[in-house]
């Protein structure tokens, strides 16, 4: 079954259309979370549309990606954008980096965000931010919309993804594996937020 995993220009067309105004937001607020050139590990990073965002403005001291979907491995090479291979689901460590981000991914693995999260802050030198979509189409009241978007966005591992966070269950993922939340933004439109994790500095 067609995926938009399957196909990054569909992907990011349909992103688009589904966040909206909010689409431009989503990424501008990660990278003002950022601040300055950093070594960046984004988990789950897709199209490289955030990458993309983050090299215009010159935020990308080094860059890793993780990806799973061939699609979008593929592309990456394409691009010469350093993405490897990974199933966040096999476990075990992340690369380290000053910066870890996962954007719009985790309600995939809520099933084992609770030592998936203590994993992405292990990884993160500096900080975690997490930016989690709380509205989506997928909820929508049209059963048409919900039926499309939930068969649409299944994984490249054949599942189909109904849950959703709010803000209220995903800060509490937060205190159950004790990551601190030094922020929370959240886009102009509130379809997704943005958990900002710092460490503290070095005395």
């Amino acid at each position: 079954m067609l995926t938009i995993y399957q196909i990054p220009a569909l992907y990011r067309l349909l992103m688009r259309l589904g966040y909206g105004p909010d689409y431009a937001a989503r990424y501008a607020l990660v990278a003002d979370r950022i601040g300055d050139p950093d070594d960046v590990l984004e988990v789950c990073c897709g199209h490289l549309g955030l990458y993309r965002h983050l090299a215009r403005r010159g935020l990308v001291r080094s860059y890793v990606g993780l990806e799973q979907a061939p699609a979008m491995l593929r592309l990456a090479r394409r691009g010469g954008v350093a993405v490897r291979a990974h199933d966040v689901r096999a476990g075990g460590a992340l690369p380290a980096a000053g910066t870890v981000i996962m954007q719009a991914s985790l309600y995939q693995f809520h099933d084992i965000a609770d030592t998936l999260l203590p994993r992405l802050w292990v990884a993160a030198r500096r900080r975690l931010v997490i930016a989690e979509p709380v509205r989506n189409l997928s909820q929508s009241r049209s059963r048409v919309v919900r039926w499309a978007a939930r068969a649409l966005t299944r994984t490249p591992d054949g599942r189909i993804h109904t849950f959703r966070y709010t803000e209220a269950t995903l800060l509490e993922l937060y205190r159950r594996c004790d990551v601190p939340v030094s922020r929370v933004d959240r886009t102009p439109g509130g379809r997704e937020i943005v958990i900002s994790s710092l460490r503290a500095p070095s005395p």
